[in-house]
C-alpha cells in the first residue's frame, strides 16, 4: 500500500482512489488507534459523496467499539470546535476542502481539536496497512446525533462582539457549508449581508471552490455592482477566507493573515506568529509592528500545528487565506477570520483598499503545473541541481531566494500538481521570477 497521508489528511477521487471501504478501514483504524473505546464526532461538507462516506467512516468507528457521535453539515472550524464541545476523544472530517467535487477527503482530529499530527497519521496509516481490530457483537459502538452549530455561534458572537457600524458585505460560500455560519454572524454582528452562491449544492455550480483570484470574478463583480464595502469568500468547508475590496480587487490571503494577525496581536497581546515558507513577507512586517518572532514552517496544518505544540504561539496562518487564533483553536478557522478582519476594518475605519495600504507592498505570481506523482521525487532532485549555487532554503520543496524577492517551488500534497510562487517588490520582477521558476520546472518535468 503507497503513502496514504497527504498535506492534510487522506484525499482522493471518490470511488478511485477513495472508496467506501477505504472509508471504513480508516474509522476501523481510528478506533482501534484509540484502543477500541471512546466518543468519536463525525462532521461533513455538503459534497454528493459526504454522507456515503460518513456513513462508512462511522461503521468503522461503531465496529472498533467507538461511539459516533455525527453532527451532520458542518464547516471544519465547527467540527474542531465539536470535539472540544463534546468532550471527544477524536473527530473525523468528511471534506476535500477547496478540492474539486470529484474529491473527498478524510481528516483526523485530536481530542483538542487540532488536527492530528504527522506521527499520529503514520501510526494510523500503519493500522489500516495492518488491519484494524473489530471487537465482538456486545462491544459494537452506539451511533448518536448532536448540533453545535448553535453553541459555537454562540461562543464565537460573544468573542467577536458588535461592530460600531453597519458595513455592506457580500458573502461567497461557493455552495458550500460556510453558508449555514457566516452570512448569520456577520448580520449579527452589525452587517448588511448579501449572499452569493449561498445555496448549499454538492457540485458546487456557482464556482471552482479554491478561493483564488481566476475564481473569484463574479464576487470581484457583485461587490461593485452593489456598492459593497467588501466580499468574502470560503472554500468548500470554511477554513479559509479571501477578501474583496470595495473596488472588486482581490486580496491575496496572506495579507487577510496579516491583517488579520496585526488586530489580533494588538488588540489581544502576544509576541509569535507562526506561518509557512510559502507565506509573503508581509507577515515579517506585521512582526516588526509588534515585536514580535516569526517562525516559518513546512506548508501544511499540522506542521503550523506541531511548530505551536514544540515552542507556543499566538497566532498562526497560511497564504491560501487559512488563519489559526491559537487562543480560540487549533484549527485553520475562515469564520473567526472573516469576523476578525471585519473588527479590523472597523477599528481602522475602511475603506478596505486604505487598511491594506497600511501594510507594505509585494506582488505575488502564483502558478500551477501538472505533474504525474511518481515524477515528483525526480523533479525535486533535478531542480535542486539547478539551483543549487543559490541561496536555498529547504524547507519545503525549493526556495530561492533573492535580495529582492523569493522563489518557491514545491510539490502538492493533495493533487498531482507542483506549485510555484515568486514575491517581489515590483510587479515586473515577481513576474520575471515566477516565468524562470516555470521554465525551469517544465524542464525538469519533460527531462524526468
Amino acid at each position: 500500500m503507497g503513502r496514504l497521508f497527504g498535506t492534510f489528511g487522506v484525499r482522493g477521487i471518490v470511488n478511485r482512489e477513495l472508496t467506501p471501504r477505504l472509508a471504513f478501514d480508516l474509522g476501523l483504524a481510528l478506533a482501534t488507534y484509540l484502543g477500541n473505546s471512546g466518543r468519536v464526532a463525525v462532521g461533513r461538507d455538503n459534497r454528493t459523496s459526504s454522507e456515503m462516506l460518513e456513513q462508512a467512516v462511522t461503521a468503522g468507528l461503531t465496529a472498533g467499539g467507538c461511539d459516533a457521535i455525527t453532527l451532520g453539515l458542518v464547516p471544519t472550524p465547527v467540527l474542531s470546535f465539536g470535539v472540544r464541545h463534546l468532550s471527544c476523544d477524536a473527530g473525523v472530517m468528511i471534506t476535500a476542502s477547496h478540492n474539486p467535487p470529484e474529491y473527498n477527503g478524510v481528516k483526523f482530529w485530536g481530542s483538542d481539536g487540532a488536527g492530528f499530527s504527522r506521527e499520529m497519521e503514520r501510526e494510523v496509516e500503519g493500522i489500516v496497512e495492518a488491519g484494524g481490530k473489530l471487537v465482538g457483537w456486545n462491544e459494537v459502538g452506539e451511533i448518536s446525533a448532536a448540533d453545535v452549530i448553535e453553541p459555537y455561534a454562540r461562543a464565537l458572537l460573544e468573542r467577536a462582539g458588535k461592530l460600531r457600524r453597519e458595513w455592506r458585505v457580500v458573502v461567497d460560500c461557493a455552495n458550500g457549508v460556510g453558508t449555514l455560519v457566516t452570512p448569520r454572524l456577520l448580520r449579527e454582528m452589525g452587517c448588511r449581508v448579501i449572499t452569493l452562491n449561498g445555496q448549499l449544492d454538492g457540485t458546487f455550480p456557482g464556482r471552482k471552490l479554491e478561493p483564488v483570484p481566476e475564481n473569484l470574478g463574479e464576487l470581484s463583480r457583485a461587490v461593485v455592482a452593489c456598492g459593497a464595502d467588501l466580499g468574502i469568500a470560503h472554500d468548500g468547508d470554511a477554513d479559509r477566507t479571501i477578501v474583496v475590496n470595495e473596488r472588486g480587487e482581490v486580496m491575496m490571503g496572506d495579507r487577510v493573515f496579516a491583517l488579520a494577525a496585526l488586530h489580533r496581536l494588538t488588540e489581544r497581546g502576544g509576541r509569535r506568529i507562526i506561518t509557512t515558507v510559502a507565506t509573503s513577507s508581509v507577515i515579517d512586517d506585521v512582526a516588526r509592528m509588534v515585536g514580535a518572532s516569526v517562525a516559518r514552517t513546512r506548508v501544511g496544518e499540522p506542521e503550523i500545528i506541531g511548530e505551536y505544540r514544540r515552542s507556543g504561539g499566538d497566532v498562526g496562518g497560511e497564504e491560501n487565506g487559512g488563519v489559526f487564533f491559537f487562543d480560540w483553536s487549533f484549527c485553520r478557522e475562515g469564520i473567526l477570520t472573516a469576523l476578525t478582519f471585519m473588527k479590523a476594518l472597523d477599528a481602522h475605519g475602511g475603506p478596505v483598499s486604505a487598511l491594506d495600504s497600511s501594510l507594505p507592498r509585494y506582488y505575488q505570481v502564483k502558478r500551477r503545473v501538472e505533474c504525474p506523482e511518481e515524477k515528483k521525487a525526480g523533479v525535486m532532485e533535478a531542480l535542486r541541481a539547478r539551483f543549487g549555487g543559490q541561496r536555498l532554503d529547504l524547507t519545503d520543496g525549493i526556495k530561492v531566494n533573492f535580495d529582492d524577492g523569493w522563489l518557491l517551488i514545491r510539490p502538492s500534497g493533495t493533487e498531482p500538481i507542483f506549485r510555484c510562487f515568486a514575491e517581489a517588490r515590483t510587479e515586473g520582477r515577481a513576474r520575471e521570477l515566477a516565468e524562470m521558476g516555470l521554465r525551469e520546472l517544465q524542464d525538469a518535468i519533460s527531462r524526468t
